[in-house]
């Protein structure tokens, strides 16, 4: 009872203590779960039409977009460039195939995968297949149906070997990439298509645009441009500006925020220090080099570049390398040199006259070791020798073994060429006579091959080469990471940044203005994470070392002008520049006027100026020779009466004054049919470039990447 008695007395108290336990428990599975759940509701690369696309889907796409590129290309790397386009042309693809399936789906419109298949194997093969590489004849260079059909019998044909079947998958995984293209290439081909069929060319139209394609006019003319007219002449007022902006604020319609800051550079140079220490090192490479009798070990110990037992020509040697080795003594050396940053040394071998390239035919038997078949594989390789010394043609026999093997023709080849297959090879490609059928036996395979045509023999030599970069050492990238941190830490670097940065010599790069989704910054290459930095720092003023690969990038955020509509602040002078220009043209056409010229020639002293001519301009001439997009001048090709003076007229470049001098008629015959078809697809190209825009802005897309990537 004591005890029941204490417990009610502590009732209260127990009450709270387990309220607050409760409460801490049910707060710390909603704080870790929330977590999550922000991260979520915040992991958002972009959002088309309210669809969420994050982070990891865009990663996953582009490393997809990449393999497929490496793929196609043969290289095992991209460059910074190229990733960047990637990243963008899949994002680009990635919102217009949403925004596409939301109208198409919408409109009933849909890809069946009896289309596909009609895609992929019947007769009017997809457009995506016939560009790709993969599927086109080498010999001829258009698309081969016979490549696509040996490519998909490959892929769905499993491997015994492990190492196969995983590139089998890995082009199981590219065909399903491909397979997406073609799908949605074909989607929005007949999205396009229902579009264009809502816009009709009739006859009219149809007759009035051949005709005004085969009018040309020459054309005289005077031009007054307006960077020639001071802007004091005319006055645009602040107010005028302001009511500009707010008519076009559309155009001025940022997709992703704007960044501006200030930044400076700081190269990550040698020091004298390192210097000394790669010549000091240079020269015991020297002594080893000169003493060994094995110089590949020596080259392979300094040198990044591997030591080549081949004779090379003059050609593939520097203009110091040619100027030694013509007058030196074989195993004399020269060095340590340095030439450009880098210190150099060069020991002649040998030395020979020879061809510097030889055009041979190969075939290659790879061996049966693994299986205990050399003898077979030794038999066979000695049959088909026999076969060709007993006069059948080399080609042919290369072409019954191999059909791609373009006659087993290798092209002309220079002794570097085939230092990987070894001396023996080399030996016998560059020793034997013209004509002569030679067999080898290499690790792996066995080879025939056969002289073709030699060069003229030349001055060959056989070098050592250690080159030795200087390049700067980890106390050199302290010193100056130490300097320029010591700069970042000073207090009031936010506010001072550009005096700061002059007084330490360094030259600052002043407000800035890039798109948060630019992919560097003014072209430095790794630059990126600058701007993403910059555009997602709340707190302008804030100032950061970057350290890239032989540079330090040192910025401070001025300002970030989110997305949406550009404030008039940032648009202004432009507004301002298209005003001036719209004011200095009513200024220069009323002074004009106000003088009764009648001649071209009295405009052009009037304008400062000279007469200038233009030939073969209709109406549908889009860029001008001399003056790019002028239309003014396409309706005076087109209408102005001949040899009269027309003008003066607004332009886009400036005031003009004009003359037909002659009008030349086509003889081209009307096809209505013709006309309407290349009408029609003029349209669609242009309904195919808008419409994407239109349901960006009807639809909805907003991009974050710039805070992820």
């Amino acid at each position: 009872m004591a005890t029941l008695q204490k417990i009610r007395n502590r009732g209260t108290l127990l009450v709270i203590v387990i309220g607050v336990a409760l409460l801490a428990f049910v707060l710390g599975d909603l704080l870790t779960s929330g977590t999550t759940l922000f991260g979520r509701a915040q992991d958002k690369a972009f959002v088309v039409n309210d669809e969420v696309i994050s982070t990891k889907e865009y990663a996953d796409k582009i490393t997809e977009f990449e393999e497929f590129q490496k793929m196609v290309s043969g290289q095992s790397s991209l460059d910074e460039n190229t990733v960047a386009q990637i990243r963008e042309a899949v994002y680009q693809q990635m919102v217009r195939r949403r925004l596409l399936e939301h109208q198409a789906g919408k409109l009933g419109l849909s890809v069946s995968k009896e289309e596909i298949n009609d895609l992929v194997h019947g007769e009017s093969i997809s457009p995506v297949l016939q560009q790709l590489p993969f599927f086109v004849d080498p010999q001829t260079g258009i698309f081969s149906r016979a490549a696509l059909i040996n490519f998909l019998n490959t892929i769905n044909m499993p491997s015994p070997n492990p190492e196969e079947q995983a590139i089998v998958n890995q082009y199981k995984s590219l065909w399903l990439f491909i397979e997406e293209m073609v799908r949605t290439q074909r989607l929005e081909e007949k999205y396009i298509t229902l579009l264009s069929g809502a816009v009709i060319t009739n006859d009219a139209e149809a007759k009035s645009n051949f005709e005004h394609s085969q009018q040309n006019a020459d054309i005289t003319y005077v031009v007054q441009n307006y960077f020639a007219i001071p802007d004091s002449v005319v006055t645009v007022s602040d107010k005028e500006i302001r009511a500009y902006y707010d008519k076009h604020k559309k155009s001025y319609r940022l997709e992703a925020p704007l960044v501006k800051l200030s930044y400076f550079t700081k190269q990550v140079l040698p020091s004298e220090e390192d210097y000394a220490a790669v010549e000091a090192e240079s020269r015991v490479a020297f002594e080893e080099l000169q003493k060994s009798q094995n110089p590949a070990s020596v080259v392979s110990d300094y040198s990044q570049v591997p030591y080549r037992d081949v004779f090379v020509s003059e050609s593939m040697l520097t203009p110091d390398q040619i100027e030694f080795v013509r007058t030196a003594a074989i195993n004399e050396m020269y060095g340590p040199r340095l030439v450009d940053d880098s210190y150099q040394i060069v020991k002649l071998i040998d030395k020979r006259v020879a061809p510097d390239s030889v055009h041979f035919r190969m075939m290659a038997i790879p061996r049966g070791s693994l299986v205990g078949q050399d003898s077979i594989v030794t038999r066979f390789t000695d049959s088909i020798y026999t076969v060709i010394r007993e006069g059948q043609s080399f080609a042919d026999v290369a072409n019954s073994l191999n059909p791609s093997s373009n006659g087993g023709d290798v092209g002309w080849a220079r002794e570097i060429d085939l230092a990987s297959f070894g001396s023996e090879m080399v030996e016998a490609v560059f020793n034997s006579p013209e004509g002569e059928l030679v067999k080898l036996s290499l690790p792996g395979q066995e080879v025939i091959i056969q002289i073709e045509e030699r060069t003229r023999p030349v001055n060959k030599y056989k070098v050592a080469i250690i080159d030795m970069p200087v390049i700067p050492s980890e106390k050199t990238s302290n010193n100056i990471d130490n300097e320029l941190n010591q700069f970042v830490s000073t207090p009031d670097v936010g506010t001072r940044f550009s005096e700061l940065a002059s007084e330490k010599g360094y030259m600052v790069m002043p407000n800035i203005t890039v798109s948060a989704n630019e992919f560097t910054l003014a072209q430095i290459p790794g630059s990126r994470q600058v701007i993403t930095w910059a555009a997602n720092e709340k707190k302008p003023g804030s100032v950061k070392k970057f350290d890239l690969t032989n540079l330090r990038v040192v910025a401070r955020v001025d300002q970030v002008i989110p997305a949406g509509t550009a404030p008039l602040s940032e648009v202004s002078s432009g507004i301002r520049s298209q005003l001036l220009n719209e004011k200095k043209a009513q200024k220069i056409i009323a002074d004009l006027k106000a003088q009764n010229l009648t001649t071209i020639d009295a405009y052009a002293e009037a304008m400062s100026s000279r007469t200038d001519t233009v030939r073969f301009v209709n109406f549908n001439t889009q860029n001008i020779t001399g003056l790019g997009y002028e239309p003014v001048m396409n309706a005076v090709a087109a209408y102005a009466p001949l040899n009269s003076v027309v003008g003066p007229f607004k332009g886009n470049n400036g005031v003009y004054v004009s003359q037909v001098t002659e009008r030349t008629q086509g003889n081209e015959s009307y096809d209505a049919d013709a006309q309407k078809r290349s009408m029609m697809n003029e349209k669609a190209y242009r309904l195919q470039m808008q419409s994407i825009e239109v349901l960006k802005d009807k639809l909805g897309v907003e991009d974050n990447r710039y805070r992820f990537f």
